[in-house]
């Protein structure tokens, strides 16, 4: 399935049960051929902070967020996201089976 992956940055995702999980904040990708091929996808509240990570100011909120165990980033591989209609993109697991990032 082709999808305009700009379109789905900031989409608004529920797991199979319709639980809010997050956004889609990140995409990781891997170059095939002349295509680029989505492996997983980084929703959740702090994703977001996880990609502004790379300035030198949001990392101190990045490690407080984390030793509060408030930082909650999922990382969805390509396969459990289901984007049959592309502007309500949700998964084909529910929440409570999805991996933490990092």
């Amino acid at each position: 399935m082709d999808v305009n992956v700009e379109l789905l940055l900031g989409r608004k995702v529920v797991d199979v049960n319709g639980e809010k999980v997050g956004r889609i904040e990140e995409l990781r990708a891997e170059e095939d051929g002349n295509r680029c091929r989505i492996d997983a996808y980084m929703v959740g509240t702090s994703a977001l902070i996880d990609r502004l990570s790379a300035w030198t100011l949001v990392r101190p909120i990045k490690r407080t967020l984390r030793s509060r165990h408030i930082y909650s980033v999922f990382e969805v591989p390509w396969e459990q996201m289901d984007l049959t209609d592309p502007k309500k993109p949700k998964l084909r697991v529910a929440k409570g089976d999805l991996r933490h990032a990092r």
